[in-house]
């Protein structure tokens, strides 16, 4: 892309989607494209420090790609900085020639069922935020839980469960704070059930991870073989195929003694939270291998209920949003105001397809969009004579404490340091204000 001044670029939100968008507008190094990645939390990354499970290594790795993409001398990081608080979409429109949505799904869906809001009912997105550190999570309320209900069939429901049924010294060479490991060391949790309102067909997990639960040490896996077709179904996809394969090998199995177990249940539907305090039970209806309601319900004891139906992306003030499907509307990446997708502004990731796929998505998803901002850039460049300069002296102006890429190292460097005294490694800061007390540097890139 050859031009007489730099094309500048926006991207709102510094997690995975957001990273990959700056590695392709600025992978040519030719200087003729300079973004500025613009983050709510005061450290990059998103998803992929906050959302990927701390035993997952492998795919923690995909951290040192993005960190290099983040050390390029086109790319500027701001942290710390609230896009419609510290800075309005208006004022990036005007200070950009482009700007790239990229602000994923933080929030979390609801089941919708009496008793939701019960204490000892928590999202499993609050409680991945907890065990990975995210400066707003709070502690959940599984103190004296023994036995815990997971709502959901995805391969977060599974990562929910593996980390409460892990023994927590295993998780000692990962970068969970240390407070989530001494409280995980605490657990006095037994026994976690794993629940599908449909047949174990219709789960949405992967075989890989499916096959990580039955590989803990010291953990038997309970499946009733009478809730599995005892036929591969009709459409049966490769996927489910193996997935079905590995549940019948463990139901199976002869019981097993062990300290902890974890029971699958298919063709359950929950439809209510009991408790009066405190959930003491989870109502559930039989249903139908397609997951339709019998009206025989039973009721399963448990001390706590985490609900892992799905993540919901939120809106932003001055950006259009549909509420339907929780995506902001687009034609070939570009958003769509009044009914138009006009070159200038762009989305990716998650806030554009909704919360699904896998890491790799978010790569040929930015590639997408990136395509869609080169078609435009003549045209951008040509609609202002003058270089709009980007929002570093705003900030300055209004005082706003940013942190940018010298930063981030100093936090990496700092929780390094926090691993020291217990024997670990690199050990993840939570609280908000240590996190920018880490990043403190007296020169910003």
């Amino acid at each position: 892309m050859s031009t007489t001044r730099p094309l500048r670029v926006a991207v709102v939100g510094a997690g995975p989607a957001g990273l990959y968008a700056a590695d392709y507008l600025t992978f040519d190094g030719d200087g003729s494209v300079r973004v500025d990645l613009i983050e709510r939390l005061p450290v990059p990354f998103g998803l992929l420090r906050y959302g990927v499970a701390p035993d997952h290594l492998n795919i923690k790795a995909a951290g040192l790609t993005l960190m290099e993409v983040l050390e390029r001398a086109d790319v500027e990081l701001y942290a710390n900085v609230a896009v419609g608080t510290d800075v309005t979409v208006e004022e990036l429109r005007a200070r950009y020639d482009a700007v790239v949505y990229a602000l994923g799904a933080s929030g979390d869906r609801r089941i919708g069922i009496p008793g939701e809001d019960l204490p000892g009912s928590v999202s499993a997105t609050s409680f991945v935020n907890w065990y990975n550190g995210h400066p707003e999570a709070a502690r959940p309320d599984l103190a004296t839980a023994r036995s815990v209900a997971v709502v959901g069939v995805g391969n977060v429901a599974l990562d929910v469960a593996r980390i409460l049924l892990r023994d927590a010294e295993e998780l000692s060479p990962t970068d969970v704070p240390q407070g989530v490991l001494t409280t995980l060391r605490d657990s006095f949790v037994t026994d976690v059930h794993l629940l599908g309102r449909r047949g174990p067909q219709h789960a949405k997990f992967t075989t890989k991870e499916l096959r990580e639960l039955g590989e803990l040490a010291g953990v038997a896996v309970v499946v009733d073989d009478g809730q599995l077709p005892a036929e591969p179904p009709e459409g049966l996809t490769p996927q489910a195929g193996r997935n079905l394969k590995v549940l019948k090998e463990w139901a199976a199995r002869p019981p097993a003694a062990a300290r902890r177990r974890l029971h699958l249940h298919f063709g359950a539907r929950p439809v209510e939270i009991l408790g009066e305090d405190h959930a003491t039970a989870l109502r559930l209806e039989a249903t139908s291998p397609a997951g339709e309601g019998t009206g025989r319900t039973w009721d399963l004891p448990v001390d706590a209920v985490l609900r892992s139906v799905g993540y919901r992306s939120s809106g932003l003030a001055g950006v259009p949003f549909d509420d339907s499907s929780c995506t902001i509307p687009t034609e070939e990446s570009r958003v769509v105001r009044d009914g138009v997708a006009a070159p200038g502004e762009y989305v990716v990731g998650w806030i554009k397809r909704g919360p699904t796929g896998i890491l790799g998505t978010n790569r040929s998803d930015a590639r997408d969009a990136v395509e869609s901002v080169q078609a435009d850039a003549p045209g951008l460049l040509a609609a202002r004579t003058d270089d709009p300069g980007g929002i570093a002296e705003l900030l300055d102006e209004r005082k706003v404490r940013y942190v940018g890429v010298r930063g981030w190292q100093s936090v990496l460097a700092t929780e390094e340091e926090y691993g020291v005294p217990h024997g670990r490694g690199r050990v993840k800061i939570r609280d908000w204000d240590d996190l920018l007390s880490a990043a403190d540097e007296p020169d910003r890139k």
